[in-house]
């Protein structure tokens, strides 16, 4: 059964209030979204401190799980890779 959290973070991406791909773990916990998606924490973790290693497989898994259409996703992982870069240039 699909845990209930994904449909509040549906929602939410949705509204447009979301900006960058890290809040979605604010909703839906890193352990679930590894038990669903069947990505290694390890992995995951790595790639969340570096967006841009995100793969476009890793952004259709995540979508579909998510419900959602996968540009969305991955305007969130970009606008993560460009704050990251605006970080590193300050």
């Amino acid at each position: 059964m699909k845990d209930r959290r994904y449909n509040a973070l549906k929602s939410y991406i949705d509204s447009g209030e979301m900006k960058y791909f890290t809040e979605l773990f604010d909703i839906v916990p890193r352990s679930v979204i590894v038990r669903d998606s069947g990505i290694n924490y390890t992995r995951l973790t790595n790639k969340i401190r570096a967006p841009e290693k995100f793969t476009v497989k890793d952004v259709l898994l995540l979508s579909q799980l998510i419900g959602i259409d996968s540009r969305k996703l991955y305007e969130l992982i970009a606008a993560g890779v460009d704050k990251k870069a605006l970080a590193r240039k300050h």
